[in-house]
């Protein structure tokens, strides 16, 4: 069983004190934290040391909200950093009451083709739909790609965009104009097979098997390409290596104290229990290990590579974009069994109230020894009644060391 809990003497760096630092891509700026923000900090760092409470968070994943923005659609949002900035404002707006156990975050929500833009490629943005490559790159323009990227290397098109976001929310913030509760975090780095499938398209499948060799250089440049962007932002951020705060694709967030990095690999759902031991653990494993461990996402359902990643060491947290399509006591059991703790929506039973879904959930990880920051399904109807689900909620939870035993 991994090292799920962590001594908060370990912790890369925690904000117990009224002011911080942070390294931006402007020059440092100097910013106060609210204490009941700082508050938050401490929250999480007491669930990672495996003391107090499970966190609780009433949000909602973008792509579930079945609108992709408030105010500025994509196209606008992709054109005008300032629309940008102003739709994730927009979306924290409603965290900056504080009640759940959520830190208010932002990020340059630009898609999944972030990165592969950085290599050159062409990106198609439309109004109401996520962005995608105009054309994937053939054989001889990957082997053309330049090994050992830097960061310097991928400084084009979107990337520039993400930069240019995270400089003017600093800029913005060191004015007073953008509250001290809201923090940055890295946009979609996605994962090093995810990242291969973008760029080279369908028919890398078809290359698994007629030549994996060259799917193995393919993967070898895109390892360097998730290594260069997720320095280069969180240089930009001014966040410690090994550690992070994390949303998610939402805007309200969670501290990681030891775990520096999140990798999206839907596409390893694709292949099989084999070519997952190839082409994707290991370099899950060279891409994680940099930023002392990960926060790693995928959806679809595979009983095996999800079995894989729990047993790595360096998973601290997971989360299943279909948790449904997922058996909920075999998937605890797995949790509890290796120590990985789970990061999202647990899907509500027909008819089941707000209070019996807590319960429910409660009994469900305690009884496999397993820890969960709870993304809820079902939402109070007004803050009063968010704030006594939050109460019940840490009821439920505040002592899981006597399940431990």
């Amino acid at each position: 069983m991994k090292q799920a809990l962590i001594s908060k003497s370990q912790t890369a760096y925690i904000y117990l004190n009224s002011t911080v630092r942070f390294r931006a891509v402007h020059p440092l700026a100097e910013r106060t934290i609210p204490d009941m923000v700082k508050a938050k900090f401490e929250f999480f760092e007491n669930f990672w040391a495996g003391d107090g409470p499970f966190p609780i968070l009433f949000s909602t994943p973008h792509a579930a909200r079945g609108k992709f923005y408030l105010r500025h659609n994509l196209v606008q949002q992709h054109g005008d950093v300032e629309k940008l900035l102003e739709e994730s404002l927009l979306q924290a707006a409603p965290h900056l009451d504080l009640i759940d156990d959520g830190i208010p975050v932002v990020r340059a929500d630009l898609g999944t083709t972030l990165l592969p833009s950085g290599l050159g490629l062409e990106i198609v943005v439309q109004p109401e739909l996520q962005p995608w490559v105009k054309a994937h790159l053939t054989r001889e323009a990957v082997r053309e790609l330049p090994a050992l990227l830097r960061p310097d290397d991928i400084l084009r098109n979107e990337v520039r965009l993400a930069l240019k976001f995270y400089r003017l929310f600093f800029e913005r913030q060191k004015a007073r104009a953008i509250p001290p509760e809201i923090f940055p975090y890295l946009p979609d780095t996605q994962g090093v097979f995810d990242l291969s499938h973008i760029i080279r398209g369908q028919e890398i499948f078809v290359e698994l098997l007629d030549d994996p060799e060259f799917v193995l250089l393919l993967q070898q440049r895109s390892l360097e390409l998730y290594l260069a962007a997720t320095a280069l932002f969180k240089k930009g951020i001014g966040e410690g290596t090994n550690a992070m705060v994390h949303g998610h694709g939402m805007p309200a967030g969670t501290w990681f104290p030891d775990t520096g990095t999140r990798i999206s690999e839907d596409s390893c759902t694709l292949i099989s229990p084999a070519m997952l031991k190839k082409f994707c653990i290991p370099f899950i494993r060279k891409a994680v290990e940099p930023f002392g461990r990960a926060f790693l996402h995928f959806c679809g359902q595979h009983d095996r590579f999800l079995e894989m990643v729990c047993e790595m060491e360096l998973i601290s947290t997971l989360n299943l974009g279909n948790p449904e399509k997922n058996d909920l006591e075999g998937l605890f059991a797995l949790l509890g069994k290796t120590g990985t703790v789970y990061l999202g929506v647990i899907p509500a039973q027909e008819a089941e109230d707000l209070s019996v879904y807590l319960e429910r959930v409660a009994e469900l990880t305690l009884r496999h020894k397993a820890r969960l920051i709870l993304v809820s399904a079902l939402h109070p109807a007004n803050p009063e009644e968010k704030k006594k689900a939050v109460e019940r909620w840490h009821k439920l939870t505040r002592n899981p060391r006597r399940y431990f035993r």
